[in-house]
C-alpha cells in the first residue's frame, strides 16, 4: 500500500490555527447515518417494546436519542481536545482499558451468552468496554508507530503493539465475544500495515491469530454449528443459517423502495437481532434498495474522506489517528454488511451509527471526533511534505 503523506508544520502554528471549522463532509455522512439509525431503531424495536411490562412504546427510541445525545455531545468535545494530550494519555487510557476488559470477569453482565458488559452505578445502563478498546488501541498504536517514521524493520521494534492488540484481543475473545475481537484484529492489522509493519511481521500475526481463532471455534459448538450452517444454508437453505435466511428474506422482500417506514414484516421476531446487527436487513425491507444504497454510499464517502485527511495530516501522530479511526469504522461497517447479505457468518457486529446501543454509538462518534479534530488542524498552504 503507498504511504499516506503528511504536512509538517511546527507545533507552535498548529495552537494558532483556527479549529472552529468542522469538515462537512465527514459531518454530514455521519449525521445521516445517526438520524437514520434513530428513526430505523424506534420502527424495528416496536413489537420488542410493546412485549415490555411497561408497555412504552418509545422505550427504545428514548434511550437511542439518549445514546445520541451523549455521543454527539462527546464527538463536539474531543474536536476540542488537544491531540498532543491525547497523545501523553495514551498509557493511561490504555491501562484503564484493560482494567474494564478484566472488571468483566468479576461483574460483567452476561447478554445471549457473552459477559461483555459492566452495569454503570446509578443507572440501568450498562458499559462495553470492548467499543472503547477500539478507540483507545487506535490511539496507542499511532502514538508507537509514530515514533518510528521509516516504519518497524525489526522483530524487537515491532512486538509491543502486536503484544498489546493480541492482549486485548483475547480478552474480549474468551468473554467470549468472537466478533467484537474479529473487527479489532483486521482493523488492527491493516491499520499497522498503513503505519509500516512489515509482511512478514503481519503474516506471522495472521498466523498466530487464526490458530488460535481455530482452537477456540473447537471449544466452543455454538460457534463451530453457526459455521457449519452458514456453508449448509448454501446447498439448503431450509436447513441452513435461519438469521442469515431471514435477514437475506427481509432485504429481497423490500425491492427498491421497501414497504414504507414501518413496514416490516421480518421485525415481527422473525428476524433475529433487529435493532442491533440485523438493522440494514430491516432498512432494506422497509426503505428499499435505493435507501440501502445510499448508507453504503455515505459509509465510502467517510472512509475517503478519512484516508484524505490521514494523509494531509499536520503531523505523524494525528495522521495516524484518522487513518486508524477510519479503517477502524469500515472495517465494522463492512463486516456487518457482508454478514447481512449471507456473504459471512453471523458475528453480532453492529452496524457503526445505526444499529441500536449506546457503547458503540457514543464511541464511533468519539472516533469522529477525533478525525474531525485531525481534520480542522489541517493548514490551507502546504509546505515542505513528509511520509506519514
Amino acid at each position: 500500500m503507498a504511504a499516506i503523506r503528511s504536512v509538517q508544520i511546527p507545533q507552535a502554528d498548529l495552537a494558532t490555527e483556527d479549529r472552529g471549522n468542522l469538515d462537512l463532509t465527514v459531518l454530514v455522512p455521519v449525521l445521516l447515518l445517526v438520524a437514520l439509525g434513530v428513526s430505523m431503531v424506534f420502527s424495528a424495536s416496536i413489537p420488542m417494546a410493546a412485549l415490555r411490562e411497561s408497555e412504552d412504546i418509545y422505550y427504545y427510541l428514548k434511550r437511542e436519542l439518549l445514546f445520541a445525545a451523549a455521543g454527539l455531545t462527546a464527538m463536539y468535545w474531543m474536536t476540542r481536545v488537544s491531540m498532543d494530550a491525547i497523545r501523553r494519555h495514551a498509557g493511561w487510557l490504555l491501562a484503564l482499558t484493560f482494567l474494564f476488559l478484566t472488571l468483566l470477569f468479576f461483574v460483567g453482565v452476561r447478554i445471549n451468552g457473552a459477559r461483555s458488559w459492566l452495569p454503570i452505578p446509578g443507572t440501568n445502563l450498562l458499559f462495553q468496554p470492548s467499543e472503547m478498546a477500539k478507540i483507545v488501541l487506535v490511539i496507542v498504536a499511532a502514538r508507537y508507530f509514530s515514533k518510528f517514521p521509516q516504519g518497524l524493520s525489526s522483530w524487537r521494534r515491532a512486538l509491543p503493539p502486536f503484544a498489546v492488540l493480541g492482549s486485548t484481543a483475547a480478552l474480549i475473545a474468551v468473554q467470549p465475544d468472537m466478533g467484537t475481537a474479529a473487527v479489532i484484529v483486521v482493523a488492527m492489522l491493516a491499520y499497522f500495515h498503513i503505519a509500516g509493519a512489515k509482511l512478514r511481521h503481519l503474516g506471522a500475526a495472521a498466523a498466530a491469530t487464526l490458530s488460535l481463532a481455530g482452537l477456540m471455534i473447537w471449544r466452543n459448538p455454538y460457534q463451530l454449528e453457526r459455521i457449519t450452517n452458514f456453508i449448509l444454508r448454501i446447498k439448503t437453505p431450509a436447513e441452513g443459517d435461519y438469521h442469515t435466511t431471514q435477514s437475506l428474506i427481509a432485504m429481497g422482500s423490500g425491492g427498491l423502495t421497501g414497504y414504507g417506514y414501518c413496514g416490516s414484516i421480518e421485525k415481527y421476531f422473525y428476524l433475529p437481532a433487529a435493532i442491533t446487527d440485523s438493522i440494514l436487513a430491516i432498512i432494506g425491507e422497509e426503505l428499499g434498495f435505493i435507501t440501502v444504497s445510499a448508507v453504503l454510499a455515505l459509509f465510502a464517502v467517510l472512509a475517503w474522506r478519512g484516508m484524505t485527511i490521514a494523509k494531509n495530516a499536520p503531523d505523524r501522530f494525528s495522521g495516524l489517528v484518522a487513518a486508524g479511526v477510519t479503517v477502524t469504522l469500515v472495517t465494522q461497517a463492512l463486516l456487518n454488511i457482508a454478514v447481512v447479505t449471507g456473504s459471512f457468518p453471523a458475528t453480532g457486529v453492529p452496524l457503526p451509527f445505526v444499529s441500536y446501543g449506546g457503547s458503540s454509538l457514543l464511541f464511533s462518534l468519539i472516533g469522529v471526533g477525533l478525525l474531525l479534530n485531525v481534520a480542522a488542524r489541517q493548514p490551507t498552504a502546504r509546505p515542505q511534505q513528509g511520509h506519514l
